[in-house]
């Protein structure tokens, strides 16, 4: 439980501009489960703001400073921290689990792949998209660059993975107003390992149960399984793709 979630805030300004003098929660661990902002608000700045604080549960009530639940408060609010961390600690293991068997981890496909219907989410060549991979795969091994590559999707009216994969929803695109092909779009394609049969999960990782804040994996900490699911594209291509891509400077485009 974070103090940055939006419903918090406002809730803290309201109390801050004296727009109200009561806070009432389940519990202790239902307002938050960082010990420390927790002591910090309720044994200073609602007194400061004149803040009655009510956790039911817990018998916590701030109007009743001398009581036996209020002494206890600082232990309960170590022990839900705690708690959320174990639970973090669990869940990471569980992740990790999923990923050493190749279970599909992504909210969306990969563009060129369904998601199966397995325990694993195996993804599955989408006949739709899958042959327009395999295109550009061969575009660029035939010596085009991605934005000349681009320039032919494009010209061909072919809708941008983002497009796709928004028509597949029925709703509109809310990632793109331009609706074209970029560079990005296929270097990503390009350099994306899942086209040989290839999972590769755990790519990022929070900074810990308290900062929720994504930062990108070191490739070498990649959990990857090879022949995990259909490829889209044989080796002897990914390797002629590899191939291209070290011998051109990294700012080719």
């Amino acid at each position: 439980m974070t103090f940055e979630r939006p419903g918090i805030q406002r809730m803290l300004d309201d109390a801050k501009t004296g727009k109200i003098n009561l806070i009432l929660c389940k519990d202790l661990s239902r307002f938050g489960r960082n010990y420390i902002e927790v002591g910090r608000y309720v044994d200073y700045l609602f007194p400061l703001y004149n803040i009655r604080f009510i956790a039911l549960t817990d018998n916590v009530d701030t109007a009743n400073a001398d009581s036996s639940a209020m002494d206890m408060m600082p232990i309960m609010n170590i022990f839900n921290e705690w708690h959320s961390a174990n639970t973090s600690k669990k869940l990471r293991a569980v992740h990790a689990q999923g990923a050493k068997v190749g279970k599909y981890k992504c909210t969306f496909t990969a563009y060129g792949y369904l998601k199966g219907n397995d325990e694993k989410y195996t993804p599955v060549p989408d006949p739709q998209t899958a042959p327009i991979v395999r295109r550009i795969f061969e575009m660029y091994a035939s010596g085009m660059k991605p934005i000349q590559i681009c320039n032919v999707l494009n010209d061909e009216h072919i809708p941008t993975p983002t497009d796709y994969r928004a028509a597949q929803l029925g709703k509109p695109n809310p990632f793109s107003k331009v609706h074209l092909w970029g560079n990005t779009t296929i270097k990503s394609i390009l350099n994306n390992e899942i086209y040989i049969g290839t999972m590769a999960n755990l790519k990022t990782s929070s900074i810990s149960y308290k900062n929720k804040k994504r930062v990108r994996k070191d490739k070498s900490e990649w959990v990857t399984v090879k022949n995990n699911h259909e490829p889209i594209i044989p080796q002897e291509l990914w390797d002629k793709v590899r191939e291209i891509d070290s011998s051109h400077p990294k700012t080719h485009s």
